[in-house]
């Protein structure tokens, strides 16, 4: 269990590192868009907050993987001490 955790603890570092970068795209596809008024660069503008948005959604479900990982831990944990 606990090396599940850990798992999903490392997926969620990446996750959030991607997150980081992503935004920092999307701000220079904004950026742009604003500056150049082209129709293909607020496409790129659209598409890099989607990107944000998909990656704000993964980082939202590992943590809620997580949190039932640790209580389902602590369940067990409980259970073990119960006997």
């Amino acid at each position: 269990m606990t090396a599940q955790i850990a798992h999903v603890d490392a997926d969620l570092d990446q996750a959030v590192a991607e997150l980081d970068m992503l935004r920092h795209l999307e701000d220079d596809a904004v950026r742009d868009a604003l500056v150049s008024e082209g129709w293909d660069d607020k496409v790129d503008a659209k598409n890099a907050k989607r990107d944000v948005d998909r990656c704000v959604k993964r980082i939202k479900g590992l943590e809620k993987d997580r949190e039932k990982l640790v209580k389902r831990r602590a369940d067990m944990i409980d259970r073990l001490a119960a006997q």
